[in-house]
Formats: C-alpha cells, structure tokens, sequence
C-alpha cells in the first residue's frame, strides 16, 4: 500500500493544516470582492493543494472563499479563479416552500458543522483527511472511525457491518478482505454539516432548519495534467425527518462566483450536453492577459428519480417502482475505485435542468434576498421575482440583436449559445457574474441519501481566452469519462516475494527483480507513468513497522537499491516549502542495470546479513529477526531535473509537488537464525588455481538453487585474445564430469558477490575476477643497489624516464616518447615478463642509425637503419656525417638483460637493441658506444628489449635485415618488408620485421646525472610486472555439493551437537527481552541442532517421564532444528525446580543424552 514511511523526512498533507491562520472578521457588501474572514483552525479548513486548482474548504460547506494563511480563493496559475463556491437547496416540507443554501459571496450561511442535532463544538465536526500518500493502517486511518461514527462511508472487507482498519494478516499493507477508508483519487477531505442555524441568523430569516443534514467530500487527484484541472464534491443529502418525512419539490443548484482574474470581465454560459455551466473571457484579462482560462461546473452525477413511464412501467399506478415492474432505464451512484458503482434499475440521475445568472448586487437578477427568489432561480428562466424571461429582450445577451433567432432558445437554460462559434444564445455583458447549475425535482425522503456530485474543472489555451473555453470542455469531457469509469487506479508493481535461507553465520534475503525493473504503468488521463525506481530494506527489532516501541529505535534502514538510470538524487519540495531528500543514489554495486535485474533469468537481489542489526552482534541461534523489503515508484511525468527544470538530463531530480513517489510495502519477513541447519544456505564458494600465471585473478560460485547443484567438479579455462585491444581473456566454464562445456568464451566478468545477479548454470552463478594488464609504476622499478644510481629519477607519465612497454594492447600505455611512441604490433600483454638489466656484463646489442639515411634532413630525421646496411654515401658530411664502428651493426654493450620472472619460473637472457643518433642532430653521438648522456630524449640511445632470446651471434634476421641476391633490406625500427627474394625468411620473421620497434617488450630510457656517471659493475636494474593477465595457461576448480544438503556424516556430526538453551535456567531466559509475545515470568529452554524426525523425551532424575514432544511441537515445523519446552509436563502444570534429564532420539541417528537444570521463577498469582 501506498504510504510515507519512517526512513525519509517526508511531511504528510496533513501538515498543511499548520498554515490555517486564527483570523477573525465580518462580512462585507456584495458589491464588493472581499473574502470571508471567518477564523479558519486546523480544524475546520483546510488547503487541497494537489494539483493545478488550489482550493481552500471549511467544514460548512464554503468552498473558495476561505483564508487560508495567504491563500483565499480558488487558485489556478497563481492567480484566483474563482471567488466563492457552494450550493443552493430547496423543497416543500408539510405543505411549506423553504429555499437554504451556502454561498458566501451572496451572504447566504445556512449550514453549520456536525450532523443534525449535534454540538456544533464538538470537535469531531471537523474535517476529515485522507492522502494516498498515507501508510495503510495509519493514523489517518484510524481516525477515519470518528468520520464513520458521523456517517462517512468505508469498505467493509471483512464483511462485518463495522469499520476496524486491522492488518488482518501482518503484511502491512492493505488487502481486499480488510477495512479501510473512502478514500477517492489522491486526497478526500470529508466533513458533515446540517441547516441548524436558526432562522434570526440567516439571509432567509423566515425560514426554519428542516433538518437536512450534508456528507460532504471533495477529492482530486495529484497530477500536473488534464486530471490535475479538476477536482469533485460529492454532496449526500439526507433528510433526517426531524420536520418531514418526505420533502417534495427539491432542487439542488452548485453556485459559484467565478472571477477569472479580474472579476468585472467576466462571461458566463451552459452546455446541456455536458449538464455544465461555464465561466470565460472573450478578451484579453488584466491578470491573466490574453490567454485567460476559463472556469466550469459539471453535474457528473445528478440526483437519482423515478418517473412513471419514463424510468419504469408502473403497472399498478401508484406512481412507485414496485417489486415486478419493469424497468426502462437505470441510475448510477458512483462510489469510487474501492466502493465500486450502484446500480439502480428503474430510475435515473436527472440532469442539468436550468441554469441561472445573477448579477452582485443587480436590482432585478441580484442576489436572492427571499426564499422565493431563490426559488424562483432555481426553477429557471425566471427573473428574480419570478416573472418570465424573454431571451429575445434579455439585455445582457445577444437576444435583441437576434430576433430571427432568440424565439427557439430556452429561457431556462440562459446562454446554451456557443460562444466559440458565436452562435446561439450568449452572455454579452461581461461583469461580476453569479452562476447556478440547477436539477430537479426530485424528493428527500427522510433517511434516504441522495447523492449529487459536481466538478470544478479550470482549462486555459495557449491561444486566446476564448480558446480556453475549449479546453476547458476538453477537460470536462476527460472528467465525466474518469466519473463514469468509477475513478481507476493504473496498477501496482507485484509484491516483493522474498526468498529466505540461513547459513553458517548470516541470513539471506533474496527476491527477483524483473517484474520491478519492467514494471511501468502509464495513464495519459491521469499523468501517470509510473515506474519502479529501487528498494529499500528495513530490519526490525519487532514484528511492527513502528519506528519506536518504548522508547528504543524499532526500525533500521539496511540497504537500498536504486535503477540504474538519468535520476541521481531525489528530492521532495514539502508543504511548508522544505525541500528535502527522498532518496540518494547508492554507490555503484548497488545500482541495478535494466538490461541485466530486467531479464527474468538474471536479475535477483540478495542481501546478506551477518550481525545484529541494532546490537552489532553476531546472529544467534534461534533468536527472530525482522525484515522487509519495499519498493517505490517515480511518476515521470511530474519529476524534473533539478538544474535544468525539466525531464530528461542526467542529475538530481525534484519531486516540486510531492506527488511523484508511491512506496509498496511488503509482509515483515520472519527469521529464525539457524532454522536451515540441515540443510544450510551456502556461503560463497572459492575457486582454486589449478594452473597458470594471473596471480591477481580469482573464481567464486553464489549458490541460487540448491536443487540444481550437481555436486560435479568445474574447471574455469582462460584463452588469451590477442587480436582485440586492450588485451583481454575470456573463459570457459566445463564440467569435468560430462565434460560439456556451461559456458564458452565469456568476457561477462563480475567479482562481486553482493551482487546475485547473472545467469544460473546448474544451481550455481559463476563469478570470475577481472584482470587487466598493468605495467610497473616508477616506484617498482628499481636499481640495485640504490646509492649506485647514475641517472635522474624516472618518470614514465611525462617524459618517458624508464623502462615503457611497447606493445599496445595495455590501457594507458602510449609507448616511448623517447622513439616517437612508437608501439609494436606483434608484442602482447600475455608476453609480458619481468625483466633485470645487468650492468657491467658484457654483451651484444642490435645497432640502429638515425639521421643518416635519407635525400632530405626529413627523410633522415625518420629513418632508424640497421647500421650494418649504410653505405658511403649515408656518411658523407651532407648526410649524416661520420659515424664510429662504420659498417658495424651488432655491437658490444655494457649490459645484458634477461627475463628473471618468479611467476613464470623463467630466466633468459634477452636480444637488445639501441639508438645513435648522427652527429648533425642535437645530441647525436654515433661512436658505436651505448651511452645515453645526460638527456636521453636528444641522444636517443634508449635500450631495445626485444621479446626474444639472445643470439650471441647477432644473426637474427627480423632484427637485421639483409642482402638477399640482388636485393636488399636492412632493418628499420620503423617496421620495413622482405624482398621476394628472401626466401629464407619466415612468415613469423617477416610479420616481427613489419611491426614499429619489431617485437620489443621494452624501450628502456636513462638520462645520466652528469656526462660522466656510470654504472657500476654489478648493478641492476629491475622492471616488474604490474599485474599479470589471464592466458590459455590459467585455470580454476571447485566443486559443489549436490543438491546443497549436508552429508550424511555432516548431518550425524550435527545431530551430535544437538544441546538445551539457557542450561541451567535460573528463572529467566534473555530470549524474552526481544520477543513481546512472551512473559519474563513463562520462561523456557530451547533444543537446538536437532534433525526433522525427532522425539524428546524428559525425565526427573528419579527417572520419571514428565514430559515427550516431538516435531510436531515445533514452533516453525518439522523441518525446524528448535523445540521449545515450556517447562510443563503433561498436564501442562509448571515442573518443579531442579535437574531434568533429556533423552533426543532421531531414526537414523541415535541417541544423545542432554542434562538440565531448572530453578523456576516466583510465579505471580493475580487476586
């Protein structure tokens, strides 16, 4: 059910009570526009502010024309719309004519609070207010009773002639077997009033009270849209009998005083068809400028008559519909969503039957001053003192000016013209208009309600004035459609069904969330696109929703989850205009993806709890704890982003009416720690590595379904991609016992086991660990030992200081800047080793030449030759110039480096390579040394790791390149191609030589600290890995347990186990400080650990059986490991205090033998 609960800061309506000002007053003239400023409490008015018609009500009946703070009037786009509001009645009692009524700008009070003949100071003749937003059961609710007492309807679910709002069946929320209120649409204010004021106090001072008594109820709906233009007063008139027992000749007339903005330019009309009647301008308003909205009154339901030969045949003429007669039409009494309709065969609701202007204060169609003349308005087409109107010669229309015309138009319906055609009869004098729908007659016969209900509907066009008046009727016509359907409501999101297991040391709580996630319900008459937004989970210190009981916090918010979506947090703008917040969006685990929690055969929640959640201690065994699960909606189309002021952008978003947000609370779930004990909820299973390198990586299994474990082994297979950058893994999910493989190729990574949610492969969710590759940082890169260190500090962010990787298939890796970040093709993250460079061992490395071959200094700038392939002309000084070692391309080096991976249990030596740059360059220095001076990024001379073994011999031809016949290649860093020649070349060796920097693991850069520092022999330097990728050499195991239970030795080792709570008893078990339902003073012990079948049988130490129980005294079933004894043998009297001997026997398992001790407590005997 729809409610606020105790989590959020939300303010109920009913707060909006605290902005009824005590101001006190008198009445003015009618000529002038001055509000009723009679005291307005909290009592007796109130503010409906739901949706674009704000409207102001006491509990007399007035409506509009109520202060209410710094609110008076009906309200519509900030400006008033309307002045004052009411209703006018009349009858014939024994004989007499009476004409009452509550209309205050006509200084016409009749009414006053309370049923008839009550106290009108009791404070139960009050106003009576119901929100959706209210918690089924809630105080509202409850307070509904004194609404009842005086009359207002109920739904009686139970059927028991009574109204006692009771959660029959502890879910919290409400069901169709259970009471609850009238309540109709998004708020009903209710109250009762009855003609009583005596007749020396009313206009009408020579007419008694005739005992009519009003049931009053205004309700709307909270909407911004067409539904949000109107709202409803269902008048239920009774005639108590007190001076009639039949009044003949009724008529009922809704009045009101409209003023669209500025009062004095006012026009005013009917439509029969809709049986309304309609206020608008046709010009530009001062107010509301050239697009004033425009005002009208419907009679959706009109009172209920039976008229012979019309409504039924009367067979037997006595002018009754009679048991057996036949009925020719039906009546409707609509009683809203929850009440549904009345059928009344043999009658039906009469219709608009007049409609009337007055003018303030007019000599001649002014305010009724006498009974009669309000009769006489009444019955229509009638100037006050009850002479005939002739539309031809009314001056205030188009009559005179019509004369071909006006004959054919129904003086009782004055102006049921078109104003938008400009055809008909029209009201052309604009001016402050009053107007009266009228029905009637119709009979009050005394007991017998009759129930008449009127829409206040607003409408404005963007257009015109005039054009509001048809929009006006467009939204009249949604209202009567909306009446006629009995006021449906767009349906709810389905219950949380809430799955419970217990394990070793937590309890789960776990529920489907499809049906949430694609839940939306939309209704474009009533504004409504309804969606589910997330879910909170509350513990519970006691089986109530109370916040407190006693004193101590009895609720706890656990968790939520929020839909994955453009809303971020959200915000509610109260009452008093306090803007709070509703919801903040959870971190990131906590947010539901549509695609995944949308698909039935994925999306699940689970929620595990591990302690106490208001004591922080571990769960104990056989203690109760208390959950629920709530899910909430957002309207859509009443929320909007906070920044931007509409709906769509990603951000915080506002609820400005505090109408968006529905909660649906669920059954408090019940939990008895450890009552799955024979066949527990699994904790996460843990993956072992079998094989392979990724020591970071990792595989678990979430157990769903325990009928679906195999109790088979799995292996979890890694293949490297190579193909596709970054460089990742999918695996494979087999059973090694079929062999079958479950899954295949999967990239479906997620590590998180909070997280339930995935597909269910037999019983279980895979869960598997991302890794993504990662490089060593500079702190991990090392020189050893440190004092030894001949070059600047590293930086590999900004300048490329240090050893980078090569390839590019490793995020954030851009490649050296030291050699134009260039990045190999052929190198991969599943190739990547840690690496030592060892100074002072002497060694051979690959010679490169920048700047030397080329026609132009471009040319040359990009050019990296194997050195062994320039030729004279390459060195000449226009070129680049003179070179050291000329010809010589594999050259001695002060270092080696190798592979030293303790992962890997490799060590090799490997190839390198190095830069010299010609002399004609900044920095150059080709001497056929490696040494890269004090600022490597001009010199060059980075060190080359190449992903393969030494060759001492330089003979590898990827890196060198050649003449092969009459055609040559020498290699180039830049990547270079094989003649067809070289037939002697591998595909792999080609493919390596087309590559930028071939297949280099590493280009190593060192800047020295000054042009003479060194390394000393010994030194090395170290380039980690960062973090190890999945390859095809990675595998996981586990295995599960079939079907989830226990084994039968598991189970034996259980039942050895089994034990008596609290042992001994000294007159008090704690267990009764947390369960309500039990007295300190009817203490018990509780055997726990104990199998399905078993029996307990209990003897004094003399060897007396006193008592035997069984599975079938389980508290929670026979499944329960808990049996409770109540200290009570047989026949049930309390045992004496002493020791007890207990013998526990289960088929199966044997015997256990417990012993106990008892001292009872001082029984309390009541006199």
């Amino acid at each position: 059910m729809k409610k606020n609960i105790w989590l959020k800061p939300v303010l109920s309506r009913v707060t909006l009570f605290s902005l009824a000002l005590l101001l006190t007053g008198a009445y003015y003239g009618d000529g002038g526009k001055r509000h009723n400023l009679q005291k307005a409490t909290a009592l007796n008015s109130y503010l409906i502010d739901i949706n674009n018609l704000v409207l102001p009500v006491n509990n007399r009946g007035i409506l509009a024309d109520q202060n209410i703070g710094n609110i008076s009037g009906g309200i519509y786009d900030s400006l008033v719309v309307l002045f004052s509001g009411g209703f006018f009645l009349s009858g014939e009692s024994n004989g007499a004519d009476w004409a009452n009524g509550v209309m205050s700008a006509s200084r016409i009070e009749d009414y006053r609070e309370g049923p008839v003949g009550s106290n009108q100071n009791d404070p139960r003749n009050r106003l009576y207010i119901l929100s959706s937003q209210d918690r089924a059961f809630s105080e509202s609710w409850q307070n509904w009773k004194e609404a009842v007492a005086l009359g207002a309807d109920y739904y009686d679910g139970n059927g028991d002639n009574r109204y006692d709002p009771v959660d029959l069946n502890g879910d919290g929320k409400w069901n169709p077997d259970e009471d609850r209120p009238d309540l109709i649409g998004d708020l009903t204010v209710w109250c009762v009033y009855n003609d009583g004021v005596p007749k020396n106090l009313r206009r009408f001072n020579n007419i008694n009270p005739q005992g009519i008594e009003i049931h009053q109820s205004v309700f709307g709906f909270a909407s911004r849209g067409t539904i949000g233009n109107m709202l409803f007063v269902r008048y239920r008139l009774i005639n108590r009998g007190t001076v009639a027992e039949r009044i003949d000749s009724v008529y009922f007339s809704a009045v009101t005083d409209p003023d669209i903005g500025d009062y004095t330019d006012d026009l005013v009309g009917c439509d029969t068809l809709l049986s309304a009647g309609f206020a608008y301008n046709r010009t530009p308003d001062g107010q509301y400028g050239v697009n004033a909205p425009a005002f009208l009154n419907d009679f959706f339901q009109g009172p209920v008559v039976y008229i012979p030969g019309e409504t039924f045949i009367d067979a037997d003429g006595n002018g009754l519909f009679d048991l057996g007669e036949t009925p020719l039409t039906e009546a409707y009494n609509v009683r809203g969503f929850y009440k549904g309709i009345d059928t009344i065969p043999g009658a039906k609701n009469l219709p608009l039957t007049s409609f009337t202007q007055y003018i303030s204060s007019h000599p001649t169609i002014g305010d009724p001053s006498f009974y009669h003349e309000l009769i006489n308005y009444q019955k229509g087409g009638r100037y006050r003192d009850g002479t005939p109107i002739d539309p031809c010669r009314w001056f205030f229309s188009n009559g005179p000016s019509d004369s071909a015309n006006c004959g054919t138009w129904d003086p009782k319906f004055m102006y049921s013209g078109d104003p938008l055609t400009y055809s008909g009869w029209l009201n052309t004098s604009p001016v402050d208009q009053r107007m009266m729908l009228n029905t009637g007659p119709f009979v009050l016969r005394a007991n017998e309600p009759v129930d008449i209900v009127v829409g206040y509907v607003v409408g404005r066009s963007s257009l015109s004035s005039i054009e509001s008046l048809r929009e006006v009727k467009k939204n009249d016509i949604v209202a009567q459609y909306l009446f006629d359907l009995n006021f449906p409501t767009p349906p709810q999101p389905p219950d949380v069904a809430v799955d419970v297991r217990t394990g070793d040391g937590f309890i789960d709580l776990t529920w489907n969330t499809a049906d949430f996630i694609n839940f939306r319900a939309v209704d474009t008459i009533l504004d409504i696109d309804r969606r589910v937004q997330g879910f909170y989970i509350t513990g519970y210190r006691t089986n109530n929703r109370a916040q407190e009981t006693g004193g101590i916090v009895n609720a706890k918010l656990l968790g939520s989850y929020g839909v994955k979506n453009q809303i971020h947090t959200i915000f509610q703008k109260q009452s008093n205009g306090a803007i709070t917040t509703y919801f903040e969006r959870p971190a990131e685990q906590f947010l539901l993806d549509t695609l995944i929690y949308g698909n039935p055969a994925e999306g699940r929640i689970r929620v595990r709890i591990t302690e106490d959640p208001f004591t922080g201690i571990p769960l104990v065994k056989g203690k109760e704890y208390y959950f629920s699960v709530t899910s909430f909606t957002l309207n859509h189309r009443v929320i909007k982003n906070r920044a931007t002021n509409t709906y769509g952008p990603e951000g915080d978003y506002i609820d400005d009416r505090n109408i968006a947000i529905d909660e649906f609370d669920n059954a408090i779930v019940r939990v008895v720690y450890g009552t799955d004990m024979y066949s527990p909820a699994a904790d996460i299973g843990q993956g072992k590595r079998a094989a392979g390198f990724a020591g970071t990586g990792g595989v678990k299994f979430l157990t769903v379904d325990n009928s679906g474990l195999t109790g088979d082994s799995y292996t979890v297979e890694f293949k490297g991609d190579t193909a596709t950058l970054p460089y990742s893994a999918s695996y494979s999910l087999k059973n090694n016992r079929t062999g079958a493989y479950l899954i295949t190729g999967s990239k479906s990574y997620n590590f998180d086991t909070t997280n339930y949610a995935g597909k269910v492969t037999e019983g279980f969710i895979l869960k598997v660990k991302d890794v993504a590759p990662t490089v060593s940082t500079d702190a991990q890169q090392t020189y050893t030992p440190a004092a030894n260190k001949w070059f600047v500090d590293l930086n590999l962010l900004t300048a490329s200081l240090g050893a980078v990787y090569s390839g590019r298939d490793i995020a954030g890796v851009g490649g050296s800047a030291t050699l134009g970040n260039r990045q190999s093709t052929i190198t991969k993250a599943n190739h990547l080793r840690a690496i030592e460079v060892r100074f002072g061992q002497p060694g051979k490395a690959y010679r490169y030449m920048n700047g030397f071959v080329g026609t132009s200094a471009l040319s040359r700038r990009n050019s990296f030759k194997y050195a062994a392939g320039l030729n004279g002309t390459d060195v000449l000084p226009s070129r680049g110039g003179a070179m050291g070692q000329f010809g010589v391309g594999f050259v001695d080096v002060p270092f080696q480096v190798w592979v030293k991976d303790s992962v890997y249990g490799e060590e090799r030596q490997l190839a390198v390579g190095f830069v010299e740059k010609s002399a004609n360059l900044p920095g150059g220095n080709p001497d056929g040394n490696w040494f890269p001076g004090t600022d490597v990024t001009q010199s060059l001379e980075a060190i080359i790791v190449f992903d393969a073994n030494y060759d001492a011999s330089g003979s590898q031809i990827e890196y060198t390149g050649g003449v092969f016949g009459s055609d040559s290649a020498w290699a180039d860093i830049r990547g270079y191609q094989f003649p067809a020649s070289a037939t002697t070349v591998t595909d792999e060796q080609k493919r390596i030589a087309a590559s930028p920097l071939f297949n280099a693991m590493y280009v190593i850069s060192l800047s020295a600290l000054t042009a003479t520092s060194t390394f000393t022999a010994g030194d090395v330097f170290r380039v980690p890995v960062g973090t190890y990728p999945y390859t095809d050499a990675d595998s996981y195991t586990f295995s599960t347990k079939q079907g989830g239970a226990l084994t039968d030795a598991e189970q034996k080792d259980l039942f050895n186990k089994v034990n008596v709570y609290p042992n001994p008893l000294f007159a008090y078990n704690p267990a009764t400080s947390y369960d309500r339902t039990l007295s300190p003073d009817d203490p018990y012990v509780t055997f726990t650990n104990l199998p399905a079948d078993v029996t307990i049988r209990i003897y004094t130490v003399s060897g007396a059986l006193i008592r035997t129980l069984t599975e079938a005294d389980k508290t929670d079933g026979p499944s329960s490991p808990f049996l409770r004894w109540d200290l009570k043998n047989e026949s049930r009297r309390r045992v004496a205090s002493g020791m007890y001997m207990a013998i526990v026997s289960s088929p199966g398992f044997g015997e256990k033998i417990l012993k106990l001790g008892i001292v009872q407590p001082m029984k309390q005997i009541t006199r």
